[in-house]
């Protein structure tokens, strides 16, 4: 027997060139930066300043922690249409606690995250244990998180007075940067570490990938859904907690307004870092793409609804871009063994 006939052939794995893979998993950040540089290019006066920047980052950190909500039941394969309801009704409540009822806003902030929790919990029970369609499950309790918002506040809007000490958690600075990008930096990681290097985070994909087959390897499958529809419940009251702390108010209606937005961010980050999963850093980085995109064209003086067709268009590229991977996927010739 030759040595040649010996020897068993080693598979070729394709070689991915640096570039490409350079655009296809960092792409959203590239956009992010080409689009910085072109406005602050054309308009270097009024958006490449520190106030500029700042007033981006802080005024787009509740949309950003509300996206974070929306990733954990979508890793498991289910849509909450109610973050935004959640978001509404987390800023009514604590505004209403603080303001009218006089308690400290600790005990408020442990009032609302309590509240998202069981929010979130029945959610899940509805969805995983119950078999309800998780898109209409949510879309009804989100309507009757919009009444309940409308209960406390009497629909109207919140205005008063708040401890200063409150006021600064959402206005402050840390280093020159918003106190509120720090709470959002530190959520996305924490979301990141959970999803991708636990034991939790695999079994959430796993669910999300194949329910059928993860049960039938021994994951709990409701169990982890409804962990994920919790973990959003919580994330959903701190985008309303911080949101207060901002505003030193409070808008019963506003929840609508920020749902599209942050499943609009959700899809396009889905698209870079980890091309094909959602995940939280991609949703991050999608948020203030779109916000920088959008600041941009309002200093050349588009109208107020340009961010409406911005959301929108992106959205639609996100699933565009999601298709043609899958396409390309399956079209890929199967690899020699």
């Amino acid at each position: 027997m030759s040595a040649q006939q010996g020897t068993t052939p080693v598979s070729r794995q394709p070689v991915r060139h640096p570039l490409r893979s350079l655009t296809t998993d960092y792409g959203l950040i590239l956009v992010l930066i080409a689009v910085v540089l072109a406005f602050s290019i054309l308009r270097p006066s009024t958006y490449f300043t520190v106030n500029n920047l700042q007033m981006i980052a802080s005024t787009n950190a509740v949309l950003a922690m509300l996206a974070l909500a929306a990733v954990p039941p979508l890793v498991t394969g289910q849509f909450d249409l109610s973050i935004g309801f959640q978001l509404a009704l987390a800023q009514s409540l604590a505004a209403s606690l603080i303001i009218d009822q006089g308690l400290s806003p600790a005990l408020a902030s442990a009032v609302v995250i309590g509240l998202g929790l069981l929010i979130g919990l029945a959610n899940g029970l509805l969805v995983a244990y119950g078999g309800l369609n998780a898109f209409i499950t949510t879309l009804a309790t989100g309507i009757l998180l919009q009444g309940a918002s409308q209960l406390v506040t009497n629909g109207e809007s919140i205005f008063g007075q708040m401890p200063a000490w409150w006021l600064s958690l959402g206005r402050s600075e840390a280093w020159a940067l918003p106190l509120p990008i720090v709470y959002v930096v530190v959520a996305c990681a924490l979301l990141w570490l959970a999803l991708e290097y636990t034991s939790w985070g695999r079994r959430c994909f796993a669910v999300g990938g194949n329910a059928r087959a993860a049960l039938l390897v021994g994951i709990p499958v409701k169990a982890i859904t409804v962990q994920s529809f919790v973990l959003a419940g919580a994330l959903c009251s701190v985008a309303g907690l911080l949101s207060t702390s901002i505003l030193g108010s409070a808008n019963p209606n506003i929840g609508a307004s920020y749902m599209l937005p942050a499943f609009a961010a959700v899809f396009l980050g889905a698209t870079s870092i980890r091309p094909g999963r959602f995940n939280a850093w991609g949703t991050v980085i999608a948020v203030y793409a779109l916000a920088a995109g959008i600041d941009g064209l309002q200093q050349f003086g588009a109208p107020f609804y340009i961010e409406q067709f911005f959301n929108g268009g992106a959205l639609l590229l996100a699933i565009s871009l999601a298709k043609l991977a899958g396409w390309r996927r399956a079209k890929k010739p199967a690899e020699p063994r």
